[in-house]
């Protein structure tokens, strides 16, 4: 019974936050062709491409993925209570990166760190219930770009001279991904920044 208590108020959850989203989503007066109206919707347009989401569109996707993510760690840290405290790599099998982690520190970084920054869920890199397998090519981006994080923080921003008693600046995924999948660039077209990502400037 307990263990589905959290699956159960995820799905609720989840219910809620779609209720909401439908609630206040934006009404128009002048309402477009029917092409445009699937665009500004997120479906398939002409051409099969797909426009960038509503906002409210956008809230709904990020909570239900973020309630699903929160779901899921909690069902790991349930499956290895009592060794949260362990080293990552005696809990988990094919730790590469992360070693000396406690088992249970690394399945929050793995939901707030990784998951959140991204904004995907554990499918994204793993597979579900089978998360030693190395079958998703994300799951090697991934260690390939903690290792490049590493040595930015490491080799270069702790070089960066800090106002006296000010946070030493360091850099993590959200820096560039802010919540996608694929990192922030200058060629990415505005529509597809999250809500409240700062303007790119033209530099």
């Amino acid at each position: 019974m307990t263990d589905r208590v959290p699956a159960a108020i995820a799905a609720a959850s989840s219910i809620a936050i779609l209720v909401y989203a439908c609630a206040t989503a934006p009404t128009t007066t002048n309402p477009s062709p029917a092409s445009n109206t699937q665009v500004a919707q997120g479906q398939p347009g002409p051409g099969g491409q797909r426009g960038p989401l509503t906002d409210s569109a956008r809230r709904v996707r990020d909570s239900v993925t973020a309630a699903r993510r929160d779901s899921g760690a909690a069902g790991v840290l349930r499956s290895i209570a009592g060794r949260e405290n362990l080293p990552a790599e005696s809990v988990f099998k094919n730790i590469k990166i992360l070693k000396g982690v406690p088992a249970g520190r690394l399945v929050n970084i793995m939901n707030m760190g990784f998951g959140r920054s991204l904004g995907v869920s554990c499918g994204f890199c793993h597979v579900p219930q089978k998360w030693d397998l190395d079958d998703k090519e994300e799951k090697n981006t991934a260690r390939l770009m903690f290792a490049m994080v590493q040595t930015i923080n490491r080799d270069f921003i702790s070089k960066v001279p800090v106002d006296s008693g000010g946070p030493t600046p360091v850099v993590n995924c959200m820096t560039c991904h802010r919540g996608m999948p694929r990192p922030m660039g200058p060629d990415r077209p505005q529509g597809n920044r999250p809500p409240g990502a700062a303007p790119r400037s033209g530099g």
